[in-house]
Protein backbone atom coordinates (compact mmCIF):
# COMPACT_ATOMS: atom_id res chain seq x y z
CA UNK A 1 0.00 0.00 0.00
CA UNK A 2 2.88 2.31 0.81
CA UNK A 3 4.43 1.81 -2.63
CA UNK A 4 1.10 2.57 -4.30
CA UNK A 5 0.79 5.86 -2.44
CA UNK A 6 4.39 6.73 -3.33
CA UNK A 7 3.56 6.10 -7.03
CA UNK A 8 0.51 8.34 -6.62
CA UNK A 9 2.63 11.04 -5.02
CA UNK A 10 5.19 10.79 -7.80
CA UNK A 11 2.45 11.01 -10.46
CA UNK A 12 0.90 14.07 -8.74
CA UNK A 13 4.26 15.86 -8.80
CA UNK A 14 4.52 15.52 -12.59
CA UNK A 15 3.56 18.33 -14.91
CA UNK A 16 0.36 17.82 -16.92
CA UNK A 17 2.30 17.22 -20.16
CA UNK A 18 4.38 14.49 -18.41
CA UNK A 19 1.22 12.92 -16.97
CA UNK A 20 -0.29 12.67 -20.45
CA UNK A 21 2.87 10.96 -21.74
CA UNK A 22 2.95 8.51 -18.80
CA UNK A 23 -0.78 7.68 -19.19
CA UNK A 24 -0.39 7.24 -22.96
CA UNK A 25 2.69 5.04 -22.45
CA UNK A 26 0.87 2.92 -19.86
CA UNK A 27 -2.11 2.53 -22.21
CA UNK A 28 0.19 1.45 -25.05
CA UNK A 29 1.90 -1.10 -22.75
CA UNK A 30 -1.48 -2.50 -21.64
CA UNK A 31 -2.75 -2.73 -25.24
CA UNK A 32 0.50 -4.40 -26.36
CA UNK A 33 0.31 -6.90 -23.48
CA UNK A 34 -3.29 -7.81 -24.34
CA UNK A 35 -2.39 -8.15 -28.03
CA UNK A 36 0.61 -10.36 -27.25
CA UNK A 37 -1.54 -12.52 -24.97
CA UNK A 38 -4.26 -12.99 -27.61
CA UNK A 39 -2.04 -13.30 -30.70
CA UNK A 40 -1.10 -17.01 -30.31
CA UNK A 41 -4.75 -17.97 -29.85
CA UNK A 42 -5.83 -15.99 -32.91
CA UNK A 43 -3.06 -17.54 -35.04
CA UNK A 44 -3.94 -21.03 -33.82
CA UNK A 45 -7.62 -20.48 -34.58
CA UNK A 46 -6.76 -19.30 -38.12
CA UNK A 47 -4.48 -22.31 -38.63
CA UNK A 48 -7.17 -24.71 -37.39
CA UNK A 49 -9.78 -23.09 -39.63
CA UNK A 50 -7.49 -23.49 -42.63
CA UNK A 51 -6.82 -27.14 -41.75
CA UNK A 52 -10.55 -27.72 -41.29
CA UNK A 53 -11.21 -26.36 -44.79
CA UNK A 54 -8.55 -28.67 -46.28
CA UNK A 55 -9.95 -31.70 -44.45
CA UNK A 56 -13.48 -30.80 -45.55
CA UNK A 57 -12.29 -30.67 -49.17
CA UNK A 58 -10.55 -34.03 -48.75
CA UNK A 59 -13.66 -35.56 -47.21
CA UNK A 60 -15.83 -34.27 -50.05
CA UNK A 61 -13.39 -35.71 -52.61
CA UNK A 62 -13.39 -39.08 -50.83
CA UNK A 63 -17.18 -39.16 -50.80
CA UNK A 64 -17.21 -38.42 -54.53
CA UNK A 65 -14.77 -41.28 -55.12
CA UNK A 66 -16.92 -43.80 -53.25
CA UNK A 67 -18.60 -45.02 -56.42
CA UNK A 68 -15.26 -45.53 -58.15
CA UNK A 69 -13.75 -47.36 -55.20
CA UNK A 70 -16.78 -49.63 -54.99
CA UNK A 71 -16.14 -50.77 -58.55
CA UNK A 72 -12.54 -51.60 -57.69
CA UNK A 73 -13.53 -54.24 -55.17
CA UNK A 74 -11.73 -57.53 -54.85
CA UNK A 75 -12.94 -59.91 -57.53
CA UNK A 76 -11.26 -62.87 -55.81
CA UNK A 77 -14.12 -63.44 -53.37
CA UNK A 78 -15.45 -66.95 -53.50
CA UNK A 79 -12.50 -68.38 -55.39
CA UNK A 80 -10.86 -71.31 -53.68
CA UNK A 81 -7.14 -71.55 -53.29
CA UNK A 82 -5.52 -74.36 -55.22
CA UNK A 83 -3.73 -77.02 -53.24
CA UNK A 84 -0.15 -77.96 -54.01
CA UNK A 85 3.19 -76.25 -54.26
CA UNK A 86 3.55 -72.79 -55.73
CA UNK A 87 5.10 -74.28 -58.87
CA UNK A 88 2.11 -76.63 -59.26
CA UNK A 89 -0.35 -73.76 -58.84
CA UNK A 90 1.53 -71.63 -61.40
CA UNK A 91 1.60 -74.51 -63.89
CA UNK A 92 -2.11 -75.21 -63.37
CA UNK A 93 -3.02 -71.57 -63.91
CA UNK A 94 -0.93 -71.49 -67.10
CA UNK A 95 -2.72 -74.55 -68.47
CA UNK A 96 -6.17 -73.17 -67.56
CA UNK A 97 -5.40 -70.01 -69.52
CA UNK A 98 -3.99 -72.02 -72.43
CA UNK A 99 -0.58 -70.38 -72.18
CA UNK A 100 2.66 -71.96 -73.36
CA UNK A 101 5.16 -72.37 -70.51
CA UNK A 102 8.70 -71.70 -71.66
CA UNK A 103 10.44 -72.01 -68.29
CA UNK A 104 9.66 -72.09 -64.59
CA UNK A 105 12.69 -71.63 -62.35
CA UNK A 106 12.78 -71.27 -58.58
CA UNK A 107 15.06 -68.33 -57.78
CA UNK A 108 14.81 -68.35 -54.02
CA UNK A 109 12.52 -70.08 -51.58
CA UNK A 110 8.94 -69.20 -52.67
CA UNK A 111 10.12 -66.94 -55.55
CA UNK A 112 9.83 -68.18 -59.13
CA UNK A 113 10.82 -66.77 -62.52
CA UNK A 114 8.23 -67.71 -65.14
CA UNK A 115 8.61 -67.31 -68.91
CA UNK A 116 5.61 -67.94 -71.14
CA UNK A 117 4.07 -67.24 -74.54
CA UNK A 118 0.54 -66.52 -75.67
CA UNK A 119 -1.23 -65.42 -78.81
CA UNK A 120 -3.34 -63.06 -76.68
CA UNK A 121 -1.87 -60.53 -74.22
CA UNK A 122 -5.19 -60.37 -72.36
CA UNK A 123 -4.78 -64.01 -71.34
CA UNK A 124 -1.46 -63.07 -69.72
CA UNK A 125 -3.20 -60.34 -67.76
CA UNK A 126 -5.94 -62.79 -66.72
CA UNK A 127 -3.19 -65.10 -65.48
CA UNK A 128 -1.71 -62.28 -63.39
CA UNK A 129 -5.11 -61.67 -61.79
CA UNK A 130 -5.65 -65.38 -61.10
CA UNK A 131 -2.19 -65.75 -59.57
CA UNK A 132 -2.91 -62.79 -57.30
CA UNK A 133 -6.16 -64.47 -56.22
CA UNK A 134 -4.11 -67.54 -55.30
CA UNK A 135 -2.00 -65.51 -52.84
CA UNK A 136 0.94 -65.03 -55.19
CA UNK A 137 2.53 -61.62 -55.67
CA UNK A 138 3.80 -60.54 -59.09
CA UNK A 139 7.05 -58.67 -58.36
CA UNK A 140 7.94 -57.97 -62.00
CA UNK A 141 6.09 -58.43 -65.27
CA UNK A 142 7.42 -57.84 -68.77
CA UNK A 143 5.19 -58.43 -71.80
CA UNK A 144 6.51 -57.93 -75.32
CA UNK A 145 5.67 -59.10 -78.83
CA UNK A 146 7.74 -62.05 -79.96
CA UNK A 147 10.50 -61.22 -82.38
CA UNK A 148 9.74 -64.02 -84.83
CA UNK A 149 6.14 -63.37 -85.84
CA UNK A 150 5.02 -60.34 -83.89
CA UNK A 151 1.59 -62.02 -83.65
CA UNK A 152 2.16 -63.56 -80.24
CA UNK A 153 3.44 -62.25 -76.94
CA UNK A 154 6.21 -63.36 -74.63
CA UNK A 155 6.02 -62.62 -70.93
CA UNK A 156 8.49 -62.96 -68.12
CA UNK A 157 7.40 -62.50 -64.53
CA UNK A 158 8.73 -62.98 -61.05
CA UNK A 159 6.15 -64.60 -58.78
CA UNK A 160 6.44 -64.79 -55.01
CA UNK A 161 4.25 -66.40 -52.39
CA UNK A 162 3.12 -63.68 -49.97
CA UNK A 163 1.97 -66.01 -47.19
Amino acid sequence: MKSLSSVGDWFAQLQSRERVIVVAGAAIVVIAAIYMALLPGIEKAAELEQRYQVLQADLQWLEEQGVTVGRLGNRCLGKTLQKGSDADVITLMLRRNQLKLISLAEQTQSTYRVSLESANANRILQLVHQLACQGLNINTLEISPTATTGMSFAATMEVQNVE
